[in-house]
């Protein structure tokens, strides 16, 4: 007896297959994509976060389960920090928060934080605008007496191009933000005894913008930092062209 193949099997088994490869296509390209983002470890070396942002914050660093001190202030050479990182916050808000992106002659000061590489990847899994990437011993110089550890792998998070712009009416500033970064940064001054650590938070920054909201009365985070509201205003007093007159005026 002939057997005769149907045609309908044979179709279902080609879109079965099709269906098959496009999920093994996609696969790999997110785990590229994930090794290109977040590269791996020399497991020889110890590892290193440079924290500029949120990671300067106490309270921040408690509330991601990050319970590591700062060890050494630093000035970062090669890279520029900014309002520059468009993202939509859980509560649908869109808004622009601080971000890092290479720039040569750039520079800003933060902090090293000792951390394990399994520290390192909880943090990596939380980053959907941007991805960690090496920074050279030599870009790193000390604020103080401590010295740059030798043997060390330093890493920061950098903005991811597709998510990089400036303020804008869309896409604000948002006070209890500032008022998070600032706090960090005042917090690492009295910690590192550095006078001028949080007047450089300030200076070293860019895309202070007239796209800013101030949202303290009504704050759109869960559980903003307004401990040091007098010492955050007077930071921002510096800014030029009374710019921070005119937020604080809303």
């Amino acid at each position: 007896m002939w057997k005769v193949k149907s045609p309908v099997l044979r179709t279902n088994c080609q879109i079965f297959f099709a269906i098959g490869l496009l999920a093994i296509l996609f696969i790999s390209s997110s785990l590229s994509m994930a090794n290109d983002c977040f590269p791996p470890f020399d497991k020889t070396k110890p590892q290193y976060i440079v924290g500029y942002g949120s990671l300067l914050y106490e309270q921040a660093r408690k509330l991601t389960n990050i319970g590591f001190e700062p060890e050494v202030p630093v000035w970062v050479d090669g890279f520029r920090r900014g309002w520059l990182t468009r993202t939509r916050q859980d509560n649908n808000v869109k808004v622009t928060e601080l971000g890092v992106i290479p720039l040569v002659g750039g520079r800003f000061n933060g902090v090293l934080i000792s951390m394990p590489p399994n520290k390192i990847k909880s943090i990596d899994r939380q980053q959907k605008l941007m991805c960690r990437v090496l920074v050279n011993s030599g870009q790193l110089n000390s604020m103080n007496i401590e010295k740059i550890p030798k043997d060390g792998q330093f890493w920061l998070y950098q903005t991811q191009n597709k998510y990089s712009g400036k303020p804008a009416g869309s896409y604000p500033i948002l006070m209890s933000d500032v008022d998070e970064f600032l706090t960090g940064c005042i917090e690492q001054s009295e910690h590192f005894k550095l006078k001028s650590f949080a007047q450089e938070c300030v200076a070293t920054t860019w895309n202070w913008s007239s796209h800013w909201v101030n949202d303290r009365l009504h704050p759109l985070k869960a559980k903003p930092a307004q401990i040091q509201r007098q010492r955050v205003d007077k930071l921002l007093d510096s800014l030029e062209g009374n710019l921070y007159e005119q937020v604080r005026s809303q």
